[in-house]
């Protein structure tokens, strides 16, 4: 991933006061063979988009649905197959950024004016900043907008999680999905990388 310049960060703050607070669930876990599907205590970790966090949050750990949330894997991507993931017709903004040694890069702003995916080129597509607030766009074949809090819990192989904001990020720590619910159904998933 790209060495991205260190900005004022609310979130890295809001991550170490969940970290100190908690979620208190009594999670009851299963382990697949050959999985590595954990709950962990949140990280110091620095994230460059403001996600919504609050005192019910946790922290779980699973490749499918950090980085692969979305319907594909994007990395091999064109801006063609990316928009595909929109049901609703999009429009792509490309804007040049430069990194703290100066090297020059793009970020694609993809929105049909309600979702927003954000993608960082190098070699390949990465997942910059998300947004998704509808079932408009393609995700995982077991993740959509407006499901239960229980279903979802349960494709984590993780039950009574407490919490309105499920963060999932990958093994390496490198991403995080944020799954926000209201009323125990799911509405709506925030993705970005993480730098430490």
């Amino acid at each position: 991933m790209k060495n991205q310049s260190s900005k004022p960060n609310y979130v890295l703050i809001m991550l170490i006061l969940i970290n100190i607070i908690g979620c208190r669930n009594n999670s009851n876990q299963t382990k697949k063979q050959g999985q590595n599907d954990t709950i962990k205590s949140a990280k110091k970790v620095k994230y460059d988009r403001a996600i919504p966090t609050s005192s019910n949050d946790t922290v779980i750990v699973s490749q499918e649905f950090s980085y692969d949330a979305l319907a594909f894997d994007l990395f091999k991507a064109d801006t063609n197959k990316v928009k595909s993931l929109f049901l609703d017709s999009v429009t792509i903004k490309m804007e040049k950024g430069k990194n703290n040694e100066g090297g020059l890069y793009d970020l694609y702003n993809f929105t049909d004016g309600v979702n927003k995916i954000i993608l960082y080129s190098n070699r390949g597509f990465y997942i910059e900043d998300s947004d998704i607030t509808n079932d408009r766009v393609l995700l995982n074949k077991k993740i959509s907008i407006g499901m239960k809090e229980d279903a979802f819990q349960e494709l984590l192989k993780v039950k009574n999680i407490k919490c309105d904001t499920i963060t999932v990020t990958d093994e390496e720590s490198t991403f995080m999905s944020v799954y926000i619910f209201k009323d125990a159904i799911l509405k709506q998933i925030k993705m970005g990388g993480i730098v430490e």
